[in-house]
């Protein structure tokens, strides 16, 4: 059996927002490297001219970290300062590198394809501050969040300029880069050369998908013509493949930047239990999940295609409401602790509530939300206190509160992109876009809810938890996920391994006291949760063994999303722990760095991840 100590090994992940980063001194601190390199291949007058250069950009190099976090933290004066420093710093290297003496060179044989590659290079590094770092500084964060309940559509638009130059400055620099004819170089220009090609390499996609983003968001804030999202809260203390039992929904409407909430609803305003489902469903979303996906809003969020988890939705909402909706968004309460921790707390009144028809008064005193007691309260606590009819309409109120907050304005922009990226990043927050032009922008990223289609950027497997316990007890459960590869040591016949283990943190002792809204104990005994457990393997591998704590059991795969997928059901009582491991096999081919996905859990899931012989 698999060992917790083994399964807690996670890896660390490199935050998104770091790659929107690294670019500001890549391009001085490469061109340094040239400069010194090219060093031992030229004269005496021309190497006094490299020291003096090098010199230069020895001092904008501490700068260039200076200015991107001025930008990051919205200090313009700082930034802009700064950035004047450092534009002077490359213009001397530039013109110390960029005149007839130092090109009259470059017809030298072996020394003047040397020389050419760092003028270009001193080049590339002043163009690329002159018109993509010394723009980007003028540059606010601040368009992007909510002031008085509106976004600003102009400042959007003034900084999709400085995008968009700053990414046609990088596409230049690239064009010019890949001119010079690198067969000559002396190995210590050619290495630091490559690395140079290599930085543009990756600050072109993240310019590019900034410069496109930035050009559909007007239309995504209601520019054109109002939007309407709908917003289904996943509630993890009841899971569901991509989340929890979607029991809560909220239409938003955007009008010109600004936004409100309209409609709000509970799974209680719903026909559960249909005999027919409410959408159709793909013949092999219906053979693994059965129809039940689309008969129980409920279950709508079973499979891992959220795609689909969307369209299930939007029958439900469109049978009940008629609405129009134009994208689907989905959120969980640990995601919105995320928010709580950028914006600050929220107020929940205790104000009488009108919900579902009915005037309610469930809190006796305003509640105060943060970021440490959001989650205990809304997944654990308010079971313990309020009845059914009362926690919907606490749960309403306080998303109303929380949503309040972030359109007051009082956030900062780091902070909220932080959030948003980590809620990202764990599956916590998905989209399903309004149009075509927002389809291809998140394609298949994590924000899309969907698995890859190949293996190319990466080999996924997942692991998604579906309760059917009917109960809230998963707020108790902890998992532990691990995944092992040959696909770097036998790549003509590559195997994967997947583990999940699985914990009741409920005691014996606990269990008796667990409140029915927790553990209503009318399928299982009080406090046992059951679980099926999905595991999907590779696209294009095939199961192979499920193993159960070790021994054998007899488990049959099915084909979904272009991948095997194997349910398990596991059962744990109070205090227990089991194990399942599902082996696959895979064909040769190319295999991208292996991943693993999950069910976004209340706990975090560790992931510890083993494919030897890999970089």
């Amino acid at each position: 059996m698999t060992t917790r100590a083994e399964l807690r090994a996670t890896p660390t992940r490199r935050p998104l927002l770091r790659s929107l980063r690294f670019w500001l001194p890549m391009g001085i601190v490469l061109t340094l490297l040239v400069l010194a390199g090219a060093a031992a291949a030229i004269g005496l007058p021309l190497y006094d001219r490299a020291m003096a250069a090098k010199a230069s950009l020895e001092k904008a190099m501490p700068l260039a970290s200076t200015a991107a976090d001025a930008v990051i933290a919205g200090d313009t004066e700082t930034a802009q300062a700064t950035a004047a420093q450092i534009a002077s710093y490359t213009a001397d290297a530039r013109a110390q590198t960029d005149d007839g003496l130092w090109k009259s060179m470059e017809w030298v044989p072996v020394v003047g394809p040397n020389l050419q590659a760092v003028r270009v290079a001193a080049a590339v590094t002043d163009d690329l501050v002159r018109d993509a770092l010394t723009p980007a500084t003028t540059l606010s964060l601040d368009a992007l969040k909510p002031q008085d309940g509106a976004i600003d559509l102009a400042g959007i638009a003034d900084m999709q300029a400085v995008v968009a130059q700053a990414n046609a400055a990088v596409k230049t620099a690239s064009a010019d880069i890949a001119a010079v004819d690198d067969n000559a170089l002396i190995p210590q220009v050619s290495s630091a050369f490559d690395k140079l090609t290599g930085a543009l390499d990756e600050l072109r996609p993240v310019l590019g998908s900034a410069d496109e983003v930035l050009s559909v968001l007007p239309a995504a804030l209601g520019a054109e013509q109002p939007r309407h999202y709908l917003m289904i809260f996943q509630n993890n203390a009841e899971s569901r493949g991509t989340g929890g039992n979607p029991a809560a929904l909220v239409m938003i409407n955007v009008d010109q930047g600004k936004i409100s909430i309209g409609q709000q609803a509970s799974s209680a305003n719903f026909n559960n239990g249909r005999p027919d489902p409410v959408a159709g469903l793909t013949p092999e979303t219906k053979a693994l999940y059965g129809d039940k996906v689309a008969r129980w809003i409920s279950d709508a969020t079973m499979t891992p295609d959220f795609t689909e988890s969307a369209a299930i939705v939007r029958s439900w909402w469109g049978e009940v409401f008629g609405t129009p909706i134009d994208a689907v968004v989905s959120f969980d309460p640990v995601a919105l602790s995320y928010l709580l921790k950028a914006t600050g707390p929220a107020v929940v009144p205790n104000d009488p509530i009108e919900f579902n028809g009915r005037t309610l008064y469930p809190l006796e005193k305003p509640l105060t939300l943060t970021a440490e007691n959001a989650v205990p309260f809304l997944l654990n606590e308010v079971y313990w206190k309020y009845e059914p009819v009362a926690q919907d309409a606490i749960f309403a109120a306080s998303a109303k509160s929380v949503f309040e907050v972030l359109t007051a304005g009082n956030v900062e922009p780091k902070g909220l992109l932080d959030s948003l990226t980590r809620a990202i990043d764990e599956g916590r927050l998905m989209y399903q876009p309004a149009t075509v032009e927002e389809a291809q922008l998140v394609a298949e990223s994590k924000l899309s809810g969907k698995l890859p289609s190949t293996n190319d950027d990466a080999t996924t497997m997942a692991v998604y938890v579906n309760d059917f316990t009917q109960s809230k007890l998963d707020y108790y459960v902890q998992l532990d996920v691990a995944a092992e590869s040959t696909q770097c040591t036998a790549p003509d016949a590559p195997s994967f391994a997947l583990t999940a283990m699985l914990t009741n943190t409920v005691t014996p002792e606990m269990a008796p006291e667990l409140p029915r809204s927790v553990a209503p104990a009318r399928y299982f005994e009080k406090g046992r949760v059951a679980t099926n457990l999905v595991f999907y393997g590779p696209v294009g591998s095939k199961s192979a063994t499920v193993t159960v704590d070790g021994k054998a059991q007899g488990r049959t795969s099915l084909p979904h999303l272009g991948r095997p997928a194997v349910m398990v059901p596991v059962y744990n009582d109070p205090g227990q722990q089991h194990t399942v491991t599902v082996e696959f096999r895979g064909t040769a081919g190319e295999y991208g760095p292996l991943e693993v996905r999950h069910t976004p859990m209340v706990r975090e899931v560790p992931v510890a991840l083993s494919a030897p012989g890999c970089d």
